[in-house]
C-alpha cells in the first residue's frame, strides 16, 4: 500500500520540476531572442514581452513548488498549466512579426493562426479556476460544481467559433491582415454577447465562491484567502491605472503594468498555500492602506503647492518658472510626512483594525496609570481589567510573588 501511495506522488514531483525546468529554458530563450531582435528597435515593447515571459515563468516555478509539497493540489496543477503558456510564445511572436500572410497559406499556417486567435484563453481560465479551487484544492461545496463544465464549455465553444469564422485575423488591434478560412461558414459572432455574459457569470461565480469559502473558513484558511484578495486588489488598482495610461497612448506601459500586477497573484498564492509568514497579511494590508493614502495626499499637496506657489511667484516677480515653488513644496512634503503618516495610520486603525486600535489605546492608558498609581490593589485591578479588555479571556487572575529580605522570593 505504501508503494502505491508514494510512487505516484514522487512521479508528480519529478514531472512538475521537469516541466518547470523546460519553462525556465523557454523563458531564457525568449529573453535572449528579445535582446538580439527587438531591444534595438521598440524597447518598450521588448520590455513588455520580457515581463510577460517572466510572469509565466514565475507561475511555473510556484506551481512546481506547490506540487512538490502537495502533489495532488489542484491549484498547483493550474499554476503549472498557466506557466506552460510560454511554449506558445514563439508562435504568437512569429505571426506578430509578419507584415503580410503568404500568398498560399498552408494548413499548418492556418492551424497556427487559429491557435493564436484563442490562445489568450490559456491565460484567463486557469486563473478563474485557481480562484474557484483556492486554497484547499477542492471546491467549497458540491453546489459549485456547475462552474467547471461552464468554464470548459466556454473554452470549447470559443475555439469552435474561431475555427468557423470566414476569416482568421492576425494578432494586433486592429488586425494588420486577414486570411480567408477554407472551412469558414457564416459568421458566428452574433452569439458572442451570450458568450461574454456567460464568461461574466463564470467570473462572478468564482469570486463569489471565494467569499462564501471565507465566511465558513477557519482562521488559517481565512488568512490564506486574505493573501489572494490582497493580490487581487493590487491587480485591479494597477489594471485601472494602466488602462488610463493606455487611453493616453501608453499601450506598452499598459502591458508592462498589467503583467507586473498579475505577478502579485502567484506570489500571494505561494505564500498562502506554503504558509510562509502567513499571518503577516494583516500587517501588509495595513501598511498598504497607510502608504497608498499617504502617497496620494503628499502628491496632491506637492503638485497643488507647486502650481499655487508658481502663480504667486509669477504675480509678484514676473518669473514664470521659478525653482522657489518646487523648493518650498519639497520642504512642505518633508515636514508633513511624519505627522500625516501618523494621522492616516490612526484613521486606518480606527476604521479597519478597531480591536487592535482599542487594545493599543487601553495599553497606553495603563502605562500612564502604572506610572502614577501607588496603590498595589488598585494597580492589580487595573491590570486585570486591561487584560480582560485586550485579550478577552474567560477568566483573569493576578499572581504576585512577595519579595523577602535577603533577595529571595516567596
Amino acid at each position: 500500500m505504501t508503494m502505491i501511495t508514494v510512487a505516484p506522488a514522487r512521479s508528480i514531483r519529478r514531472l512538475a520540476w521537469a516541466l518547470c525546468a523546460a519553462i525556465l529554458v523557454a523563458t531564457v530563450a525568449a529573453a535572449l531572442w528579445l535582446l538580439r531582435e527587438q531591444l534595438a528597435g521598440n524597447v518598450a515593447q521588448a520590455v513588455a514581452d520580457l515581463t510577460q515571459a517572466i510572469v509565466l515563468a514565475v507561475f511555473g516555478v510556484i506551481g512546481a513548488l506547490i506540487l512538490s509539497h502537495q502533489p495532488r493540489h489542484t491549484v498547483g496543477r493550474l499554476m503549472m498549466l498557466e506557466g506552460t503558456l510560454i511554449f506558445a510564445w514563439p508562435i504568437v511572436k512569429y505571426y506578430e512579426s509578419l507584415a503580410a500572410p503568404p500568398a498560399q497559406p498552408s494548413a499548418l499556417f492556418l492551424l497556427g493562426l487559429w491557435f493564436v486567435n484563442w490562445s489568450w484563453l490559456w491565460l484567463i481560465f486557469p486563473l478563474l479556476f485557481v480562484i474557484l479551487y483556492f486554497p484547499t484544492g477542492r471546491l467549497p461545496s458540491p453546489r459549485w460544481r456547475w462552474l467547471r463544465p461552464l468554464g470548459l464549455g466556454l473554452i470549447v465553444y470559443f475555439m469552435v467559433v474561431i475555427a468557423l469564422l470566414p476569416e482568421l485575423n492576425a494578432p494586433g488591434e486592429p488586425p494588420p491582415w486577414t486570411v480567408p478560412n477554407p472551412i469558414g461558414v457564416a459568421s458566428l459572432e452574433v452569439s458572442m454577447p451570450v458568450w461574454i455574459a456567460l464568461l461574466l457569470t463564470m467570473v462572478v461565480g468564482s469570486v463569489a465562491s471565494l467569499f462564501v469559502r471565507f465566511r465558513r473558513a477557519d482562521p488559517v484558511e481565512r488568512s490564506q484567502i486574505k493573501w489572494l484578495l490582497y493580490a487581487g486588489g493590487v491587480f485591479l488598482v494597477v489594471y485601472g491605472g494602466a488602462g488610463f495610461a493606455a487611453n493616453m497612448g501608453g499601450n506598452d506601459i499598459f502591458e508592462v503594468a498589467l503583467f507586473l500586477s498579475i505577478l502579485s497573484l502567484p506570489i500571494a498564492i505561494a505564500v498562502a498555500i506554503l504558509r510562509y509568514r502567513l499571518y503577516n497579511i494583516d500587517v501588509v494590508i495595513r501598511k498598504t492602506l497607510v502608504y497608498a493614502a499617504l502617497t496620494a495626499l503628499l502628491a496632491l499637496v506637492y503638485f497643488g503647492g507647486v502650481v499655487l506657489l508658481q502663480r504667486v511667484v509669477t504675480a509678484l516677480t514676473g518669473i514664470e518658472q521659478s525653482p522657489l515653488a518646487v523648493v518650498v513644496s519639497t520642504l512642505a512634503i518633508a515636514a508633513l510626512f511624519t505627522p500625516l503618516r501618523r494621522r492616516i495610520q490612526d484613521v486606518v486603525d480606527r476604521r479597519f483594525y478597531r480591536k487592535k486600535y482599542d487594545a493599543q489605546q487601553v495599553l497606553a492608558q495603563f502605562a500612564i496609570t502604572a506610572r502614577d498609581e501607588t496603590d498595589l490593589d488598585a494597580l492589580t485591578g487595573e491590570l486585570a481589567r486591561v487584560v480582560q479588555d485586550t485579550l478577552q479571556p474567560e477568566g483573569v487572575s493576578v499572581w504576585l510573588r512577595e519579595f523577602k529580605r535577603g533577595g529571595s522570593y516567596e
